[in-house]
């Protein structure tokens, strides 16, 4: 998620032109430019915007899968010798890489001289040295410092091979890399990216975010780091990542919640809404059956429970939604509802008959199911619910 938000943070950095290639999954390639003293090919590249490999004589590989572009070299070049790495980086250049991925162009075992994003498909350009080519938006020059790479590498150095992927480096990390360069014809607006844990009061606070409470205070946002325990990378939170925790407040555990997760987080209550049942977009119904109010009902019920226990428990609307007819409610009344209730009250039945009727809970606590059936008139079932509704209790 971190690493998606980022990507959203470059492109506030860069070209409109190339913002829609940049995907969570592009891939980040090390790339080098012919001979590390030599800047011909280099600056050829750098004119018109591309990256090249050489191998010129093998003729355009397009279509040419790994073990072909291996064949056509060992067929090629008469050197005894294995051929392995250069089939690798070639594949990798022809088949591998793809539109949207981001190149680092090699300075030195530890450094970059280039960021650039791949804008095309492979192509062959025979009029050229280093005719094997795929054009390139370059991002960031680094002019007067080749950048260091090499922590973002997991402290690992560059290799002489042409071209191969750089798996421990991230979107992230190239957000760093460019810098708090703006690109001044873009809106700096990154999207949001949102990251929601569910029940997140029922979790162990301490192990589940670990130095990462820290970063989500606003202000440390990109500013201050951990390092990642397996990759020993540095990381930061982004300002655009937002974490939304859920919870039940008639869950116990809420009490014991994190005193550093109450000082990182704003608190917001969603109450119980009887307007969901004007909400033209959700099924749900206002009545049922002509006869039975579903909001007064959900109403009646939270005020008696408020009375005999307290606002934290109250019923959800949730329950609510999806009820269209009676025999949809009948079962939301026996199988979510009565049992929630009969949590509540556990081994209190008179509380209980209290909020839903002594016509529901027989004597012993048990439930009396009434009968939704009825040849003329309202059914038991629907006589009780009304009794609620009315404030009346249900006779034994």
């Amino acid at each position: 998620m971190a690493i998606a938000a980022s990507g959203q943070q470059l492109k506030d950095k860069i070209s409109n032109d190339i913002t829609d290639l940049i995907k969570d999954s592009s891939r980040i390639w090390k790339v080098s430019l012919g001979r590390r003293n030599e800047n011909t090919i280099y600056d050829d590249c750098k004119k018109n915007n591309c990256i090249a490999l050489g191998w010129d004589e093998l003729g355009s590989l397009h279509n040419k899968a790994y073990d072909d572009i291996l064949e056509i070299l060992s067929k090629t070049y008469s050197i005894n010798s294995s051929w392995t790495s250069a089939a690798s980086s070639l594949n990798n250049f022809v088949n591998q890489m793809s539109i949207g991925d981001l190149v680092l162009i090699y300075d030195g075992p530890q450094t970059i001289r280039d960021i650039g994003v791949i804008t095309g498909d492979y192509y062959y350009d025979k009029s050229r040295k280093f005719s094997h080519r795929r054009s390139v938006n370059w991002i960031k020059e680094f002019k007067d410092k080749p950048a260091d790479i090499f922590e973002y590498n997991g402290h690992i150095r560059l290799t002489m091979k042409s071209v191969y992927e750089l798996e421990r480096i991230n979107i992230s990390d190239i957000r760093n890399l460019v810098g708090e360069e703006r690109n001044t014809q873009r809106p700096q607006y990154s999207l949001p990216y949102y990251l929601i844990i569910d029940e997140i009061n029922r979790g162990n606070i301490a192990k589940i975010f670990g130095e990462l409470i820290t970063l989500l205070e606003k202000d440390k946002r990109e500013k201050v780091h951990c390092y990642l325990p397996y990759s020993k990378k540095k990381f930061t939170l982004p300002s655009n990542l937002y974490i939304i925790g859920t919870m039940n407040t008639a869950d116990r555990s809420i009490a014991l919640l994190d005193t550093a997760l109450r000082r990182r987080f704003a608190f917001i209550e969603i109450e119980p809404d009887s307007n969901v049942f004007n909400n033209p977009n959700l099924n749900v119904s206002v009545t049922v059956n002509d006869t039975i109010d579903l909001p007064q009902l959900f109403e009646t019920l939270n005020e008696r429970i408020t009375r005999e226990f307290d606002r934290d428990h109250r019923i959800g609307h949730a329950y609510f939604i999806n009820i269209v007819n009676l025999n949809d409610l009948y079962h939301v009344w026996y199988y979510n509802i009565i049992p929630l209730l009969m949590e509540y009250f556990y081994n209190d039945s008179e509380r209980l008959r209290r909020v839903i009727g002594k016509g529901f809970i027989k004597p012993d606590g048990s439930v009396r199911f009434l009968s939704i059936k009825s040849d003329q008139g309202l059914s038991e079932f629907e006589q009780a619910i009304l009794k609620i509704m009315k404030g009346v209790q249900i006779d034994e």
